[in-house]
């Protein structure tokens, strides 16, 4: 197990691990509470931290019992975006290679990588279908950005051309917009890996409450040597279990419906 360390700043709390840590992805298989799943699957697996993880799709069927009910769904009646990857096999999801993955490349190495489109397959532990922080030290926003001397014709937002590459400090990210626009209230769930102080970082806010933007939870990473960084599913979906305890809690209509968590140890 790594060494993990657990800390707030404000709202916001904050949780760095380092040393032969590992990642779990963990799929509900069952009628239960997401926060009894959680619970379960730390006893038996012998987790230290757990994060939620996909974004969930529901039909219309679900989401009604969802509002208009208090147990939880089958997990048959939603569906993970993005391919959940455990151990070299897809164990739940689908493609989404229009947004971002988040991987762990070799079981109990500290590496971890984030990048556009489909996890690679053969992760030891992966989760696809998000959005993106930083990738490979390139940062994400809402506008596109570029050092001193950029040629005339480089775009505000959308692709980059060839010619304007070398140029970008900054990628914009209509996923990473719209949650930077909804403010620093909305609930977040972030994740990244510092290459040079070997240390995983997960940076939970429970939803309505007082905290940071996008950009500033950005700043974070940044500030501290990321390269690789994530969102997960945001919003009431926010949810931290750490050192036998959850700090914070889906919203309860989230705890009747999500399946996949991220656990590490």
């Amino acid at each position: 197990m790594g060494s993990f360390v657990h800390k707030t700043s404000g709202n916001t709390h904050i949780v760095a691990a380092a040393g032969g840590i590992e990642m779990v992805m963990l799929v509900r298989d069952r009628k239960e509470f997401f926060t009894a799943f959680i619970e379960r699957e730390v006893a038996a697996r012998k987790l230290k931290a757990v994060i939620n993880g996909s974004f969930v799709n529901l039909g219309k069927l679900a989401s009604l019992s969802v509002v208009m009910g208090s147990s939880p769904l089958d997990p048959a009646e939603s569906s993970a975006v993005g391919e959940v990857i455990q151990d070299g096999h897809i164990v739940a999801g689908s493609s989404s290679s229009g947004k971002f993955h988040f991987s762990q490349n070799t079981c109990g190495a500290d590496r971890f990588t984030a990048g556009l489109g489909d996890p690679p397959i053969s992760s030891c532990a992966a989760v696809g279908g998000i959005a993106p922080i930083v990738s490979d030290g390139l940062a994400y926003g809402s506008i596109n950005r570029y050092r001193s001397g950029v040629p005339m014709g480089a775009p505000a937002t959308g692709n980059v051309d060839a010619k304007y590459l070398p140029f970008l400090t900054q990628k914009s990210n209509l996923m990473f917009s719209d949650l930077l626009n909804r403010g620093a209230s909305v609930g977040k769930t972030a994740i990244g890996f510092s290459s040079k102080s070997k240390a995983l970082i997960m940076l939970v806010q429970e939803d309505g409450t007082n905290g940071l933007n996008a950009n500033e939870i950005r700043s974070v990473f940044v500030a501290n040597s990321v390269e690789n960084a994530v969102f997960l599913d945001c919003s009431d979906s926010a949810t931290l279990y750490y050192d036998g305890k959850f700090l914070v809690n889906p919203g309860k209509n989230k705890n009747e419906f999500l399946t996949i968590a991220v656990g590490f140890k």
